[in-house]
């Protein structure tokens, strides 16, 4: 099976692995025929340098694109040694193209693991790991064969301490039990000093809908009412995207915690390196993702 990376509003999405075993309930590659076993990307890592540098929206460089690594596959999984490696042996080569790169798992990764992302990093804030999660009481249910939050948290502990730039992705959002459990989100970040997460969109289609609704619906809130979003990872394709208040008033008790709630990863990129994001949401933001940081106001 193979890829090519997928581009949308200044983010080239690369997939080293296709595939992936954690099975969560929302992510949408399970509807685009891609597996919970995984395999390497057969379109490689030779061909996905050549197609970057020849594609005239990719720009190299500190200031340049934004190369995102693992929409289609989680890049660590942690019971396969031989795939982390995989993964490893791309991010040291993409990050001699020195733009700066995002990389997220589901998974805790081990010290060598860890350690080899730190030795890939070519400057303070290139790389940006980041988690992601929706729930600490009920992630089982939700992606039953991911790790413990708390584990995939130390893991970015760990690379903070390594000098690598982290993030926590809460996302999606799910109405109904992410909110739920906001005192839980303060207390464990603070736990492992996360300061700045995205909160995102819950995008559904009916496959998703479909695998959200075997959760416990009495809790669970899905409302959605036609209008759609693009995914950014699908070059173009659009997804129905659930509505709910209760997502701004969660982010707005975060903030009031201490913690800087962005709503794109990409915001996460240009804060850390106090550079003009190439989505160019300051100018152009018809869904509202900037939250007025300041950063692309400066760098202009």
């Amino acid at each position: 099976m193979q890829r090519k990376p997928d581009y949308e509003n200044g983010r080239f999405f690369i997939s080293p692995i296709l595939g992936c075993n954690a099975r969560c309930s929302f992510c949408y590659i399970y509807s685009k025929g891609y597996e919970t076993k995984i395999s390497n990307n057969e379109f490689g890592l030779e061909k996905t340098i050549s197609f970057l540098r020849s594609h005239d929206k990719f720009k190299s460089g500190k200031d340049g694109s934004i190369i995102s690594i693992g929409a289609w596959g989680d890049p660590f999984p942690r019971y396969k040694k031989s795939a982390c490696i995989h993964t490893l042996s791309w991010l040291s080569e993409l990050t001699k193209l020195q733009n700066p790169i995002q990389i997220m798992s589901r998974y805790e990764l081990t010290d060598d693991t860890v350690d080899e992302i730190a030795n890939c990093n070519i400057y303070q804030g290139q790389i940006l790991y980041s988690t992601s999660l929706s729930s600490f009481d009920r992630f089982k249910e939700i992606e039953p064969f991911a790790d413990k939050p708390e584990l995939r948290l130390s893991s970015v502990q760990k690379l903070r301490a390594k000098g690598i730039s982290t993030n926590v992705m809460i996302k999606p959002f799910l109405a109904g039990i992410t909110d739920v459990e906001i005192n839980k989100f303060i207390e464990v970040f603070n736990l492992f000093e996360i300061k700045h997460c995205v909160v995102g969109d819950l995008l559904v289609d009916d496959r998703i809908k479909k695998e959200l609704l075997k959760l416990d619906n009495a809790t669970l809130k899905i409302e959605v009412n036609g209008n759609k979003q693009i995914l950014d990872c699908t070059t173009g394709e659009s997804f129905e995207i659930n509505i709910s208040n209760k997502m701004l008033e969660f982010s707005s008790v975060l903030e009031r915690s201490g913690i800087m709630v962005f709503r794109k990863s990409s915001c996460v990129n240009s804060f850390i390196l106090n550079r003009q994001n190439p989505a160019n949401y300051i100018n152009e933001d018809p869904n509202g993702y900037c939250i007025k940081c300041g950063v692309c106001n400066e760098t202009q």
